[in-house]
């Protein structure tokens, strides 16, 4: 078993009888799907469908907690409040946010001692006294325990010694494995629903109604085959801040596609990049533009099979 520091996290508090109505108007997911057993994956648009922020949604005592990434609270409570000056809700950072710890791989024995037994489906949750645990989705077992008592939180998270960082970098090479990726302050507004993959990966529900930024999210996804997706490449060679991925085919010269995330670990070196869809499909050889003679691997993705 791993244990993993995410107490980078962010959170924001949707907090007052139009909660839930509110974040259906706002949110990518179905908010009629949540539930005190049951979190979700969703995203903030614009009006023009870029992402502004990924986010989970876990209800938690009658409010919505959505947990982001670093820097993005104010970001994602400046853009909701544009939009709730007719509903009864309260958005706020809380003053007490849960502390994120992760667990993974074989950690049933040491989770059960606290709660009895452990969420079985994707994005599932069980609380314990004031913990809560939630599957995280991909293709090793993986947990995310919210802590809201500091005095709990050692109990939780021993001591991971030397391993820490190397236990970070599993969980972001698990991320990048399953083809999640997140949205950062830099990358605001920066993509669309189909450059990340959030259309096919279970952050986008097209079954629920209108949402801010939804026609285009949605016109995008139905009227045929993008130009451009993120795909999972892997290296022989460790990947630096400074890459960038190289395609080549059709006689051209080497086109430069943008990686968007990557990680280095004793398992491997992965990248996801965003790659031309007339590069795939025609086979295109993909190389690190700082270590051009070795080739990069296209490899399948949960949700995006080759």
């Amino acid at each position: 078993m791993q244990v993993v520091d995410l107490s980078h996290y962010q959170f924001v508090r949707v907090s007052g009888p139009d909660s839930i109505q509110f974040l259906q108007g706002q949110l990518s997911c179905n908010m009629e799907s949540l539930s005190t057993t049951q979190s979700l994956m969703g995203a903030l648009f614009n009006l023009k469908g870029r992402i502004v922020a990924d986010l989970r949604v876990l209800l938690l005592e009658g409010d919505c907690y959505l947990q982001t990434q670093p820097n993005m609270a104010e970001i994602i409570i400046s853009t909701l409040a544009k939009y709730s000056v007719f509903s009864k809700v309260k958005l706020e950072i809380p003053e007490s946010s849960p502390i994120g710890i992760g667990y993974m791989g074989n950690c049933g024995d040491s989770l059960k001692g606290n709660f009895g037994s452990l969420p079985k489906a994707d994005n599932a949750v069980i609380k314990s006294n004031d913990t809560y645990l939630v599957k995280i989705p991909g293709l090793v077992n993986r947990f995310e325990l919210w802590c809201f008592d500091i005095s709990r939180v050692n109990e939780f998270r021993p001591d991971p010694g030397p391993s820490a960082a190397s236990a970070n970098s599993n969980w972001l090479y698990e991320d990048i494995r399953s083809g999640l990726v997140h949205v950062d302050k830099l990358h605001s507004e920066k993509y669309t629903s189909q450059l990340l993959n959030y259309d096919i990966s279970g952050v986008v529900d097209f079954d629920k109604g209108c949402y801010t930024g939804q026609e285009i999210v949605a016109r995008t996804y139905y009227r045929g085959t993008p130009k451009k997706r993120m795909f999972l490449l892997k290296s022989e060679k460790s990947i630096s801040p400074d890459s960038s991925v190289l395609q080549s085919f059709g006689g051209q010269e080497k086109k430069p596609a943008k990686i968007v995330s990557y990680c280095n670990t004793e398992n491997g070196n992965l990248l996801l990049a965003i790659l031309d869809a007339e590069a795939i499909t025609r086979k295109a050889k993909f190389l690190l533009s700082d270590s051009v003679t070795v080739p990069l691997q296209v490899m399948s993705l949960p949700y995006l099979k080759l």
